[in-house]
């Protein structure tokens, strides 16, 4: 071999040395290893099935090794497991279908968990105390170069005044970390930077933590080129159970429920709770009368003089108890009572003088009760107008804003009591409506408005005219409060002025400012024909209507009508028997119910036509447009046929009704009512005949 051979055969010595320890690295790992991969702050599941001798559960010992180093281990016998200094908080067992009993969860990885895994099962208690158990992983970590930081924080469990570390490791140490607790960061909490300190390898470390100290922490690493990474784990503060308050003295109400409360904080959490009375175990269960609730505070069914007295009480959970509470004097007093107390109502003339009572009861060596008068609503009592005097509350020169809710409210140290009381004005009537606006079509305007009223009940009718007309016409809404309404049936191309009168119980309020609309002018071919116009609107879910016919307000009549619903023949596509909406008529008491079927969710403008079938060629009496399935027109004549047309987009239908005359058949049934009195008087009159007659016929019989 030359000299000049020599480098190219040293290379490829080196080469096939380089294969050869590949192999060897990878023939290290078990035939049987299933590969995992996970990211940095990531979780991998790694499944381990038991395998029991014949099937049947003996106690075994449970271990996770990783490198040859056990990380876990967990004895059958006992109830909690061991865990290696570094993966505390990281690895725990998991219990989920198709998994096996012996799986383990590592959660917030870190680079240097890669590694192999390997489950191991053991039975102390049997020879050979091994079997064919045990199931090796390879874990391969993802830690690209996004990741700022090495190792993340873990969850950490610790007791009150043990110290606490969260780890928080970056790849390069020049780069900023930065901690906070709850969103707020460490250094400008005063008192907690007393007790911690930041480690020089980015660790959070809490000397001496107490149970304030709970929660989540965040670990935010800011490298140079301004990329940062965040990291979070929560702080658990285990303690004894401790009492957090304890008033000195405390009031219950004679004659009252009540309950007196131990105010605890505890983790884990509260397993009993001990209540002492004068220096003695209070048990609830030997006192009549008084009951523990599920937080451990007492329950007086009726307070009465036996349950005063010195209280405590002493909390507990698993790791103990911080000590009793201080001493709480229970005292018995007597809840506020009235001895005049206002009536439901007032209802007083504008001007004058009220005096709302509201007299308490005084008990001796007590001091009396607070009191203290407001208004419901939240508005203030009138200033300068009102006084109070032993309880009772006087209000002069009432005026409109005076009327409302006023409540009465006692209070002492055992209970409180209010009661109220409301305030009307005499003969005031509602005021008048405001801000009214409109929208028109070519037939129709839709007009709305703000209620003047204070909450009262209050109707109100609508009055329209054309411009150039004097007489007016009203349009009465059938449903109280409503502050929509709709007038159809209007001339296109034409001015109208609109007013809103209000009214109540009491009677007409006032006229709203007048509103000049003018319809837009109407499309060629328009069906101008309609006379009248019924309004429907929506309130709340609620159908508002109102009908004006001619010049006079229509009211709906008071009799019982019936149903009637049929496909007869009608206006509607020439013979009148296509019915794709399923439309039918209702008479009820206000008028007529036309309802119609429509697709869920479908709001199509529908068109509803009204006509008179008992005018020659159906006369065209409304036409009405709504977004609803259902219309109400009123009112209806007696014996009169109608027809109802619906449209909504291309689907029509249509149905007819025939209102019957009550009136005539009121006639035929009283007139069938005396037929059957006079028939019946008449046959009385024929069987006490008989009965007369029959001795006279005895007699001659025995002669």
């Amino acid at each position: 071999m030359s000299y000049a051979a020599a480098p190219s055969a040293v290379l490829l010595t080196s080469l096939l040395v380089l294969s050869v320890v590949t192999r060897a690295c990878c023939s290290l790992l078990p035939l049987d290893t299933e590969r995992l991969r996970a990211s940095v702050g990531g979780y991998a599941v790694m499944n381990c099935h038991l395998d029991f001798p014949f099937g049947n559960e003996i106690p075994y010992h449970l271990q996770w090794e990783k490198d040859g180093e056990v990380i876990f281990s967990w004895y059958s016998s006992e109830g909690r497991a061991q865990l290696a200094d570094r993966w505390g908080g990281r690895v725990r067992r998991v219990f989920s279908p198709g998994l096996g009993r012996g799986s383990v969860n590592i959660s917030s990885v870190r680079e240097t968990d890669a590694g192999l895994y390997r489950c191991r099962v053991t039975f102390p208690n049997r020879t050979p105390p091994a079997r064919n158990n045990g199931t090796f992983y390879y874990l391969d970590v993802d830690g690209d170069s996004g990741n700022l930081i090495v190792t993340p924080p873990v969850n950490v469990t610790v007791l009150e005044g043990d110290r606490a570390e969260l780890e928080c490791l970056p790849k390069s140490p020049e780069w900023t970390v930065q901690w906070y607790h709850e969103g707020v960061p460490v250094e400008t909490l005063p008192e907690f930077a007393q007790r911690s300190q930041l480690a020089v390898n980015g660790s959070l470390i809490m000397k001496q933590v107490v149970s304030t100290d709970l929660g989540e922490y965040e670990c935010r690493i800011s490298a140079a080129d301004g990329q940062t990474q965040s990291a979070s784990a929560f702080l658990d503060v285990q303690y004894k159970a401790k009492v957090v308050y304890s008033p000195k003295e405390r009031y219950l109400p004679y004659g009252k429920s009540a309950s007196l409360d131990c105010h605890f904080s505890a983790n884990p959490p509260l397993t009993n709770l001990r209540w002492e009375k004068d220096g003695f175990l209070f048990d609830p269960y030997n006192v009549p009368g008084v009951f523990y609730s599920i937080n451990g505070s007492l329950l007086f069914n009726q307070v009465d003089e036996s349950h005063e007295g010195m209280y405590s009480c002493t909390p507990y959970n698993v790791l103990g108890s911080a000590g009793p509470s201080a001493e709480v004097r229970v005292r018995v007093a007597r809840p506020p009572a009235l001895v005049v107390r206002p009536l439901p109502l007032y209802l007083v003339r504008l001007g004058a003088t009220v005096t709302l009572p509201c007299a308490v009861a005084r008990e001796p060596h007590h001091a009396p009760p607070a009191i203290h008068w407001i208004k419901k609503d939240g508005t203030p009592l009138p200033e300068g107008r009102y006084s109070l005097s032993e309880g009772n509350l006087t209000i002069t020169q009432v005026s409109e804003e005076d009327r409302g809710v006023y409540v009465c409210s006692l209070s002492n140290e055992a209970d409180e009591l209010a009661v109220e009381t409301e305030l009307l004005l005499e003969n005031v009537p509602p005021r008048a409506p405001y801000n009214l606006t409109a929208k028109s079509t070519a037939n129709s305007i839709h007009l709305s408005w703000v209620p003047g009223h204070n909450g009262m009940d209050v109707e109100y009718n609508v009055w329209y005219r054309e411009r150039a007309d004097s007489e007016w016409r009203t349009m009465k809404l059938l449903s109280r409060g409503s502050t929509h309404a709709t007038l159809l049936a209007l001339r296109p191309a034409t001015e109208y002025e609109l007013r809103v009168l209000s009214q109540d119980h009491i009677g007409d309020g006032l006229f709203s400012k007048p509103i000049f609309v003018r319809t837009i002018d109407s499309d060629p071919g328009e069906d101008r024909s309609t006379t009248a116009g019924v309004s429907a609107t929506v309130t709340e879910g609620i159908m508002n209507t109102g009908t004006s016919w001619s010049s006079a307000t229509n009211e709906a009549s008071g009799a019982t009508l019936g149903s009637v619903s049929g496909s007869v023949g009608g206006p509607i596509g020439g013979s009148g028997t296509l019915d794709e909406l399923g439309v039918t008529v209702r008479l009820i008491e206000e008028g007529a119910l036309i309802r119609w079927s429509r697709a869920p969710g479908d709001d199509t403008l529908c068109s509803v036509r009204w006509y008179d079938t008992d005018e020659p060629q159906h006369k065209l009496i409304a036409v009405f447009s709504t977004h609803q399935d259902y219309i109400l027109v009123s009112p209806v004549v007696e014996g009169a046929g109608y027809w109802a047309g619906v449209e909504c987009g291309e689907v029509i239908g249509g149905t007819g009704v025939q209102v019957p005359q009550y009136t005539r058949l009121r006639g035929v049934a009283a007139g069938s009512a005396a037929a059957a009195l006079l028939l019946g008087a008449l046959a009385a009159a024929l069987c006490l005949a008989r009965r007369r007659l029959r001795p006279h016929a005895r007699d001659k019989r025995s002669r």
